[in-house]
């Protein structure tokens, strides 16, 4: 028997698919004074880890791409700067230390960084965790502009995962520009 109680000869490759959804918010934060009418949207496939082996020595890590467009308003006239702030929630946990994604009453704990250092959780700003900042231009020439932004996740290895087939948590993505 091993640490998880079951008998690794009879299930020697447990594993489980894991996938994030990331959820959408999109926060307004205009100056009033501005007469300007950009339009901003967030859209993303999600981050899918693949299986995840509880006997694996290594941690799993996979990556999603975030799209921020930005439009330019049908009145607007002259270059429009856009500056932005993504911030990312917890998920269904309480807490950006580790988030955890559900099956169940099952939870395998992730996590998810600004860069594939895997150092700066990307979360709120507040605590550790660090939000991602970009910048675009839109004009009458180019009334349409995007930026694509990595998430990169990780599961760490060793985890006592119930064996399940899909861990699931949604993270609410907020743009404020």
């Amino acid at each position: 028997m091993n640490r998880t109680g079951r008998d690794p000869t009879l299930c020697p490759s447990v594993r489980a698919k894991c996938a994030l959804r990331l959820a959408l918010a999109l926060g307004l934060a205009v100056a009033a004074s501005e007469a300007t009418a950009v339009t901003c949207t967030a859209s993303t496939p999600g981050v899918a880890f693949g299986s995840y082996g509880v006997y694996a020595t290594w941690n799993v890590n996979a990556n999603g791409t975030l799209t921020i467009s930005c439009s330019f308003g049908a009145g607007d006239s002259g270059n429009t700067p856009i500056a932005y702030t993504i911030s990312l929630s917890a998920g269904a946990s309480t807490s950006f230390i580790q988030r955890q994604m559900k099956s169940g009453a099952n939870a395998l704990g992730y996590n998810l960084y600004t860069s594939n250092a895997y150092s700066v959780v990307w979360g709120d700003g507040t605590g550790s965790t660090s939000t991602v900042s970009g910048s675009m231009s839109v004009n009458p020439g180019h009334p349409t502009a995007s930026n694509n932004h990595t998430v990169y996740g990780r599961i760490p290895a060793l985890q006592d995962a119930a064996v399940a087939t899909d861990y699931r948590d949604n993270v609410t993505v907020t743009v404020t520009y």
